[in-house]
């Protein structure tokens, strides 16, 4: 091989050691937010998916999945937060006038009676508009209940009795609309991230990304040697 040959082998093998750093860093990327959103209600992690031909594409060749493992339920006791024990989405309207969908079940009433998201955004009920109350509960604890169906019930100081003010819409990914679902009042669902996991799968990720660095720094330093022979021999 001509010493021109041996600086092009050369190239092409700091540009793999490249293409390696960058694929090793997009999976970690994704690695760590998973981990920075673990303390995030109704968060669901992403696992990377990593192509055959991962180190000729780079990082197009690492893509991500949602998992839509239901994550754990913790008890807050509070009435309007809700939690979906079973796989879907919660329905809420930006202020684009999207749909949006959400696993994360913490609401809050506003004085017209709207439902909303803790940031903001209207709830949608089963008839796909937002979902509001025509009574508005002084004591939520006592005179406001939701059943497992996402159905809620307010108490009518009227009539003195519990009073439907429609249902949360609950949807699949694809935004269809679930007519079996399970949602538990006084619970919120943590994030389906499992710390210990996630730190597992970066420790090799950073043994990679070291071994491609220092063979990156040889082939570098090799290279630069041969360019000067290069030029010396000219």
């Amino acid at each position: 091989m001509t010493l021109s040959g041996r600086v092009s082998a050369m190239d092409d093998g700091m540009t793999v050691s490249i293409r390696g750093m960058v694929t090793q860093m997009a999976v970690f990327n994704i690695h760590s937010d998973n981990i920075a959103n673990y303390g995030m209600p109704g968060y669901q992690r992403k696992d990377p998916v990593v192509t055959s031909f991962a180190e000729h594409l780079g990082p197009n060749g690492v893509d991500s999945v949602t998992s839509t493992e239901v994550g754990r339920l913790r008890l807050t006791e509070q009435p309007l937060d809700l939690a979906l024990n079973m796989k879907g989405y919660f329905q809420r309207l930006n202020k684009l006038g999207s749909v949006e969908l959400s696993r994360d079940g913490r609401m809050q009433i506003d004085r017209q009676g709207f439902l909303r998201s803790m940031d903001g955004k209207q709830v949608l009920s089963t008839s796909g508009q937002p979902l509001q109350l025509s009574i508005i509960p002084k004591d939520l604890k006592k005179q406001l209940s939701v059943s497992s169906n996402g159905e809620i019930h307010v108490f009518d100081a009227k009539s003195g009795k519990m009073v439907s003010q429609g249902t949360i819409a609950v949807a699949n990914m694809n935004g269809s609309l679930l007519s079996d679902v399970d949602v538990k009042q006084g619970y919120v669902e943590d994030s389906n991230v499992y710390l210990a996991k996630e730190f597992t799968s970066i420790l090799p990720l950073r043994r990679q990304f070291e071994a491609n660095r220092q063979l990156f720094i040889i082939q570098s330093d090799t290279m630069s040697r041969m360019i000067q022979e290069l030029g010396r021999a000219q």
